[in-house]
């Protein structure tokens, strides 16, 4: 699965905290007095095939949800590949020495030991 961002996190688990609040026997009795309010009697064929329709909503309402979120996944995806590609994209995510210290700022400034006694090599010299 796909690295999920942050702001559709909560999209994701709509589904799963809606459908945790109602049990079973509640959802199912919510889709009885759905199909009785539309004049439907419980034990008829019409009335089963309404609860069997209250089912295939819920579960294409969730296959469409789950859906949205892969496309924007696969949008921001995308997105962030096309930057990787562009030669002026400069990642920012600084690099990091062995002791933590950021070597680079997000503008691809140097940001390393400077100094007397810096036992870093210079990116800039040219002693070969």
């Amino acid at each position: 699965m796909p690295k999920l961002t942050i702001k559709l996190l909560p999209l994701l688990f709509l589904p799963l905290a809606v459908a945790g609040c109602v049990s079973t026997e509640d959802q199912r009795a919510m889709d009885q007095d759905k199909c009785s309010s539309f004049g439907f009697q419980m034990g008829t064929d019409a009335f089963a095939n309404c609860m069997m329709q209250q089912n295939a909503q819920r579960d294409e309402d969730e296959r469409r949800s789950l859906d949205r979120i892969e496309a924007q996944e696969r949008r921001d995806r995308e997105r962030r590949e096309a930057r990787r590609a562009d030669d002026s994209y400069i990642d920012p995510r600084p690099s990091f020495d062995r002791d933590g210290n950021p070597n680079f700022d997000t503008e691809g400034n140097y940001q390393g030991c400077h100094g007397i006694g810096c036992e870093v090599d210079n990116p800039d010299d040219d002693d070969d």
